[in-house]
Parts: structure tokens; sequence; C-alpha cells
């Protein structure tokens, strides 16, 4: 990176902490409208970290989509296909979009069989007990408290490279702001923002697009990117690529990346907490839909990113003038960032951090409130206050909130001092997550699933997994460093270990001694009652109270809620087959005969990648929902897209 920062520090300060206050300020003002004007209160534990399970297709879409687009998803998806080319991107995109559309089937079994748990080591507790409940807890937790740390280390190194920020400032006050909205509004707050972060986005994405492939003088089209991509392979090879190119799936590195995105995204998706707030926030009737288009409408992020910010990166290497990266640039994520520098200038420095700072938020928010959800009801009302109000377990909500903002802040601050950066943190990812996603994915899904099959897969795999790995270290490369533990193949083997076994030691010692659990526990699970009284916002809260999750009896769960189990068996299957379709498609199909074949693209079909990049991530195409507000921006795209796809230059 350049050693002068292109903006002020005041500039850092006035995106983390002005633009921070003023989201904050403008989500308050929508929680006091919300209690004010309608029968919902933040004060309501169920309002709070549930959403009152309520919500619709449209915001749970938008919530998934922007919650999963974190500072990593931006920046290590460009880091991919600038160090390994174009099937960089497309393989991160796979591997979290496979995650979270497979979450659409588990999501209907979440609600078929524990629709009344506000968290998923919940179930746990009725499952397996205290051994069970402590060892989900753990994992959700590990997992939220690395998702955070990433989190603020990508968009801390924005800021801190582009404005000379104090790095160890912009780690801490990052989280001001969105402590401050979610502790007031809860759940909803952070769909509320999801959806108005999402939009401004895509706008920048897009506006990056068209200016790298119509506008810019030094690229301009695909044409000119193809060229001298095509120069950067004779100055550095890509070692295991078909004749080193940067425009071929035939790909070693490729392959492996491929492996470890995906079981780093099954260890996410499975261990965060977040994602299972959005699945018990959903109304019934559209929670598999919803996490099904939240997957498929994502894939279009990461791909787009690795496409034109990670090729343009590597491309502009080429130029004399284009700073020169280091490698902890690249681990860093800045490759997407001084590309944008260069081609934009300071208009690109603006909008990069603002960028940033729109997915770090919203990804934030929902790690905030999952985490705290955790805290208050799995440790809190379980281990210290059984008898706890309603009142008390919100009030202990917002304080995990602000817990938990300091907390990540320092945890990232300790990876930056020991020069641990972003790449770093997403291949340790699968290793730390991965033993879980048998484990408590299986616990919705299979009653034959025991306690020691739980408990051995998630907390012993999770230590085999980090043996391997520090072995692999040890043996592969010589000695146990920072450096080392985040060699592709070091890592590979720690990811592996997790997942493998995870599933072999969970699977394994319940077809030992079958379980044959009662799903009938989990559905009729008590609940925190909801009688309410004035609660100072203009809406209503509890004062009755409430006990860990038990067994109610008599009547069926699930009638008492009125789901209708045959209906959400129905969607189990069809979001089945359509998983396994879309699997099928992304995994195989498409890029199959691309890495099959010894193939480097030629000019047209890459030309016609980046117009498929182009569609994907038109705002439309995206969400599948008519907006009026996005006439413009339909009439704008359809008008420069054919002079994208020009290949003059």
């Amino acid at each position: 990176m350049p050693s002068t920062p292109p903006l002020p520090q005041s500039a850092g300060y006035a995106i983390v902490l002005g633009l921070g206050l003023f989201f904050a300020l403008f989500m308050n003002g929508v929680t006091w409208m919300q209690a004010k004007f309608s029968k919902i209160s933040p004060n309501s534990a169920a309002e709070f970290t549930a959403a009152s399970r309520s919500l619709k297709t449209g915001l749970i879409v938008a919530g998934i989509l922007s919650s999963w687009t974190w500072s990593l998803t931006l920046l290590q998806s460009a880091t991919q296909s600038y160090v390994i080319g174009i099937s960089g991107g497309y393989w991160y995109a796979v591997g979290g979009t496979l995650q979270i559309a497979i979450f659409s089937v588990v999501a209907s079994k979440v609600k078929m069989n524990a629709n009344r748990a506000t968290t998923f080591p919940e179930v746990a507790y009725i499952r397996y007990g205290a051994a069970g409940h402590l060892a989900f807890l753990w994992c959700g937790l590990v997992c939220n408290a690395i998702v955070s740390s990433c989190i603020l280390l990508g968009g801390g190194t924005v800021v801190t490279a582009l404005t000379g920020m104090n790095a160890y400032a912009a780690l801490f006050l990052i989280p001001v702001g969105v402590a401050i909205y979610v502790a007031t509004g809860g759940l909803r707050a952070t769909f509320i923002c999801d959806a108005t972060h999402t939009f401004m986005l895509l706008l920048i994405l897009i506006g990056y697009a068209f200016i790298i492939f119509t506008s810019s003088d030094t690229i301009g089209s695909p044409a000119r990117l193809w060229e001298l991509l095509t120069a950067a392979a004779d100055i550095w090879p890509v070692e295991g690529n078909y004749q080193g190119s940067y425009l071929t799936f035939r790909s070693r590195p490729g392959a492996i990346f491929a492996v470890q995105s995906i079981i780093t995204g099954f260890g996410l998706v499975t261990c965060d907490q977040g994602y299972w707030s959005r699945a018990i926030a959903s109304n019934p009737s559209t929670t598999a839909k919803a996490y099904f288009l939240g997957g498929f409408s994502w894939f279009s992020i990461p791909f787009a990113c690795g496409t034109m910010l990670g090729l343009t990166a590597r491309a502009l290497g080429t130029l004399p003038d284009f700073p020169v990266l280091s490698s902890f640039d690249v681990g860093a994520g800045l490759a997407g960032v001084e590309a944008i520098n260069y081609l934009v200038g300071t208009a690109g420095s603006v909008l990069m951090p603002l960028l940033v700072f729109l997915s770090l938020t919203s990804a934030l928010s929902a790690e905030l409130i999952a985490t705290s959800t955790l805290l208050s009801f799995d440790v809190y009302r379980h281990y210290f206050n059984p008898k706890a109000t309603i009142q008390q377990i919100v009030t202990s909500s917002r304080y995990f909130i602000v817990f938990w903002s300091i907390f990540s802040g320092a945890l990232a601050s300790i990876f930056h001092a020991v020069g641990i950066n972003l790449g770093w943190l997403f291949y340790f990812l699968g290793v730390s997550t991965a033993s879980g996603v048998f484990p408590i994915g299986l616990t919705f899904l299979w009653k034959d699933m025991s306690t020691a099959g739980a408990v051995a897969g998630s907390i012993g795999g999770m230590a085999i997994a980090l043996v391997t790995w520090l072995a692999t270290a040890k043996c592969y490369k010589g000695a146990i460093t920072v450096e080392n533990l985040s060699d592709q193949w070091v890592s590979f083997a720690g990811n592996a270990a997790a997942i493998i076994s995870g599933g072999v030691l969970s699977i394994g010692l319940s077809l030992w001694r079958p379980a044959n659990f009662d799903w009938e526990k989990t559905r009729s699970m008590s609940q925190v009652a909801e009688d309410y009284q004035d609660d100072g916002f203009g809406g209503k809260t509890n004062e009755k109270s409430s006990s860990p999750p038990s067994v109610d009896g008599a009547v069926s769960g699930a009638v008492q809620d009125g789901l209708d189990i045959s209906v959400l068996n129905r969607t189990f299957k069809k979001y089945t087959i359509l998983f396994s379709i879309l699997a099928v498609i992304i995994t195989f199909i498409i890029p199959g005969p691309l890495a099959g074949a010894p193939y480097i693209f030629s000019l047209k079909f890459f030309t016609f990648v980046v117009e498929i990049m182009f569609l994907s991530t038109h705002p439309r195409f995206l969400t599948h929902y008519k907006s009026k507000f996005l006439s413009t921006l339909d009439v704008a795209f359809l008008c420069l897209l054919p002079r994208c796809m020009s290949t003059n230059y």
C-alpha cells in the first residue's frame, strides 16, 4: 500500500463514528415509531431476540444477504481471484451459497421440530441435557468470536489503509454505533438496517463494475482486462494452474480452496447463532423459501468482487505505476482496495471504506444480537437466574451487546498485534467450527442422534482438528508459526479433520446406541411467557418470570403453535430437491467441464462471464421483488450494459 494514505485521518473517524452514529439515530427513530404506533415492543423478549417469529420473506432474504456480506466476503473473494485466478471468486461464492441454501432444508425442520426454541443450544439442552447444551454453547461462542474478529479486522484494515486512522482505534470504535441501535431495537432493527445497507452496497458494487468495464482509461472493457491478465500470467504464473493462467478453472490451488471454502461455510452457518436467529424469527410458511433465495442471491456478490476487483488488481500489477503489494497486504484483503484506489482516485478511496463499513455494520449487528441471545438465554437464564423476568432477560441481552462489542474489539486487536490478518482467520474458521456441522445439524434432522455422539462430535472433533492442524504445520512446514498455520495444505488438513471427525464421531456413536428421540419434547418446550404491561416505549413488556426450556406436556406443541406438520414436511422435501439441484449445478455441472478441460478463457468467453456477472448483481435479479425506487437504476443499467460488453477499446 502507498506510504501516504489517500484520505486524511478525519475521514476515517467521520466514517466510523459519524456514519455509525447516524445509522444508530436513524434505527432508534424507527424503533421508537414502531413501538409507539404498533403492537411491536422492543422490550418483549420474543421481539428483541426473535422478532416475534413473524418476519416475512423479503426482510429475511435481505437479512441473509446483508449479514453474509461481511468484510471477508468483499475482500477475501477478491484476494482469492488475485492469487489463483478467476476460479477463486467463484469457489468462494459456491462455498457460501451451498451452506445458506442447505440451511433452507434445516430451517424447515427447525420450524417443524423446535419452533419454540430461541437458540440452538436450547434444543441441545432438551435432547442431551447440560453436557450437550454446554458443548453446543461453546461451539456457538467460538464461532461468533472468530466471525466478529474477522468482521472488525477486515473493516479496520481498509479504513486504516485508506485514511491512516489508528488501527486499534478503528477496531474499538467501529462497534459503537452498531451496538447502540442493536441494544435498542433488537433483532428486527438489524433486519431493517440490513435492507437499507444491502441496497446501498449493491449500488456501489454496480458502480464499480461500470467504472472498471466502461469508463476507465486503464481498463475500460473486458477485452483490455483479458489482455492484461494474459500478460500477468507471463510475469507471475500461478503454480498449479494450467499454463500458469489466471483465466482457467483447471487449477490445483483452486480445487483445494473449493473444498476449504465449502467446509468453512458449513461450519459457519451451522455454528453461528445469527443464522438460527433468522430461521427462528421468520414466519413458518416462508422460512425455507427465504433461506433458499438468500443463498441464491448472495452468490453474485463474491463472484462479482472476485471477477472485477481481484482480477483487476492482478491485471493492474503489470503496469509500472501500480503499487507493489506485500504478502501481508494481500492476506489482509487489500488487493481489491488498491485496485479501486488506483482506478477511481479520491472518489474510490471514499466509497471503498463506505462499502466495507456498510457490509461490516450489518454483519456485526447480526453477531451482536446472536451472541447476546446465547449469553442471556443460555448462560444467564440457564445457570444464573432460572426465574428471570422478561425485563431481566432483555436487559441482560442489552448489557451483553455492549460487552460483546468491547470483547470483539479487544480480540481483533490481539489478532492484529500478533500479525494475524483476514486471510489467516478465514482458513482458521473451518478448523474451529466444522466439527459442529454434523452434531448440530443432525440434532434437528435425526431422532437417533445421541448425547455421546453430539458431545464427542462437536467438542472431540474440534480437539482433533486443532491437533491435526498444529501437527501438520510442524511435520510439513517444520515449525508451528503464524505463517505456516495459514499454509494452504496445513489449513486443508485441519479443515478436513474437523468435518470428518465431527461426522464420524457423532454418527458412529449414535448408530452404536441410537437415541430414538421423541420430537414432541422439543415441539412442546416451554417459552418465555408474554403477559404485557406498559414498557415506557409506548409499547408493552412482560413482567412474568421465566424458566429454562422444559416440556409443557399434554398438548402437541405443533398443534398449540398452529403448525401444519404435513405442509412443513412437503416444504422440507421440496427444498431438499431444489437444494440438491442447485448444488449439482454450481459444484459440478458448471465448473466440472471448465476444470476438466485444458482450457484458458478466450476473449469471447471471458466477455460472456463478465456479462453474467453484471446480470447477477442487478438488484431485481437478486431479489425477484418489484420495487419502484429501482426504476431509475433499471434504465441506467440496461443503457450502459451494451457499452460494457463492447470489445473495442
